[in-house]
């Protein structure tokens, strides 16, 4: 019988534990000690230049010898800052019924107490199973997703398939689009205020035009992710104490993608937009330059084993159908499986108010969801 006590204890302990991005040892400290209890080995690793912003990683060991197949369990530790506006501590769990409060209750440290008690029940019921179990802690993913890039291309992480805890209870996602940050550097020419315009060229007015004609621009529509877009989301040009006509001018432009759609692709469509306006060979398009590869958008199939499985045994738990859905944003999935090549269904308990003051997880989910977990490994590996 699942220890439904011990389990609320641990997520409890773990909204205690503070685990901002970029400090996430004393929370990673914590679940290697919850992995070593079970007898298991727990290994660190930190990204490039990390100090206090670990990943952890284990293998649960099957009986099966290697014949079997391998299911990664994974979630991230950190959370994003304390937003203003908290009627409680965001550090204390404040219940309220079925409401748990604090940061990260939601986002996603349910998930994290899921899995730690869904390791003990196959430990402690001595749950036979042919295929291994590995469990990855990860940092950074508010940030840029360091901690499972390291894992996947530092230490070779793999698996045959995975559950991505994150907080998706009701409509488990098996796609993600993709993201792009794309700078827009419009020149122009300069000159005298005074004169313009019949002296200079502004590129400030023509980057306004390229950014109302790449607004306008079509994208591509997958019949499950449904549509890319585009949003403008920075504009600066000129000089505001000089009396002189700006001469460049820079957009910034996220570009959410599906598949089929690439940096190329788009790059191509903002080329032609400015052509289409009279900027030919007056526009520069480059992405916005990071560490880590932009996530690219992904689509898992359906009928894939690990997607079935979650499937049934919400029903057999809940006594209700899971939609399965495919989110517009990215999240480590999104490496997971473009990187990694394991196919993720991203599914953990929820709640509401992430990324916001008051957030809060259900007590209900992590319970329903620590059955699922149990059920869908000995489904898979048993």
């Amino acid at each position: 019988m699942l220890n439904q006590t011990r389990l609320l204890e641990t997520y409890y302990e773990l909204i205690r534990v503070k685990s901002v991005s970029g400090n996430e040892q004393a929370l990673a400290d914590y679940l290697a000690k919850c992995l070593k209890d079970l007898g298991l080995e727990v290994k660190y690793t930190y990204y490039e230049n990390s100090k206090n912003s670990p990943s952890i990683y284990s293998v649960l060991k099957g009986q099966g010898l290697g014949e079997g197949p391998t299911l990664l369990l994974t979630g991230h530790m950190d959370t994003v800052d304390v937003a203003s506006g908290w009627n409680t501590d965001p550090f204390t769990p404040t219940i309220e019924g079925d409401k748990v409060y604090g940061l990260g209750a939601c986002d996603m440290k349910g998930g994290l107490a899921s899995i730690i008690e869904t390791l003990r029940y196959i430990k402690e019921n001595n749950v036979k199973l042919q295929g291994d179990i590995t469990v990855a802690f990860v940092s950074d993913e508010e940030v840029q997703s360091r901690g499972t890039y390291n894992l996947l291309t530092e230490h070779g992480l793999k698996a045959d398939m995975a559950i991505m805890a994150e907080c998706r209870f009701t409509d488990a996602a098996v796609g993600f689009r993709g993201r792009y940050s794309i700078n827009v550097s419009v020149k122009g020419k300069t000159g005298h205020a005074s004169r313009y315009p019949n002296v200079g060229e502004n590129a400030v007015i023509s980057a306004s035009k390229l950014a109302i004609a790449i607004e306008q621009l079509p994208t591509l529509v997958h019949p499950k992710i449904g549509e890319g877009t585009w949003c403008i989301r920075h504009i600066e040009g000129g000089i505001k104490n000089t009396l002189s006509v700006p001469d460049k001018c820079d957009l910034l432009v996220d570009r959410y993608v599906v598949p089929g759609e690439s940096f190329d692709t788009c790059r191509d469509q903002i080329l032609n937009a400015a052509k289409s306006i009279g900027l030919q060979g007056k526009v520069e398009v480059t992405l916005v330059h990071r560490p880590l590869p932009y996530m690219e958008s992904f689509v898992i199939d359906e009928n894939l084993p690990i997607v079935k499985s979650v499937v049934k045994n919400f029903r057999n738990v809940t006594g209700k159908e899971i939609e399965l859905s495919y989110d517009k944003s990215v999240c480590d999935s999104n490496f997971l499986v473009t990187i990694g090549n394991i196919p993720t269904i991203t599914f953990g308990p929820s709640g509401k108010n992430l990324h916001q003051s008051n957030e809060f997880g259900l007590i209900s989910e992590i319970l329903d969801c620590t059955k699922i977990y149990i059920d869908v490994i000995q489904d898979l590996l048993g």
